[in-house]
């Protein structure tokens, strides 16, 4: 026999999880039901990397893509021999970093460019400083944006 859980119940479920692994943090935990389905956006500033909330979260969805990607096939986990379906079809995170922070890695990006001003929406070559600290970002070029989220999507707890 599988348990159904509904949308509202896991995301209490995801509230109760995060704040076990990340004591410290606050995080916003919002469901949207729709036709034939609902989902969970999951927001905070500061504190853990995105993968690290993914790691937690991501447990709880209650679909997966198909193989060819266009369709989404119902997930039944296992807890404790108790098979549970989950009523999040997706959980989105997003991760917020405070402006004085989002302004202090923009001046070490502008810095390695060489650049005084900001040229909005412009690409450059990745520079140094995003290779050392973001060594997930896999793009030859970006904007100065970029650079900052992928610094800031780096570095974990107590930075914002």
């Amino acid at each position: 026999m599988t348990i159904y859980i509904s949308a509202t119940d896991t995301a209490k479920l995801v509230r109760k999880a995060l704040k076990e692994n990340f004591p410290g943090t606050t995080f916003s935990v919002r469901t949207t039901k729709y036709a034939g389905g609902a989902s969970l956006d999951v927001n905070w500033t500061g504190g853990p990397t995105t993968p690290k909330v993914d790691a937690v979260v991501k447990g709880f969805e209650g679909t997966e893509p198909d193989a060819s990607g266009d369709f989404y096939d119902p997930v039944i986990h296992e807890k404790n021999g108790q098979r549970i379906h989950y009523g999040s079809d997706h959980i989105r995170t997003m991760r917020m970093i405070t402006r004085a922070r989002y302004e202090e890695i923009q001046t070490e990006v502008l810095a390695a460019l060489k650049l005084g001003v900001i040229y909005n929406g412009s690409a450059f070559p990745v520079p140094q400083i995003v290779l050392e600290r973001a060594p997930h970002f896999r793009y030859a070029q970006g904007t100065i944006h970029d650079f900052v989220r992928a610094i800031a999507d780096s570095q974990d707890d107590g930075l914002d």
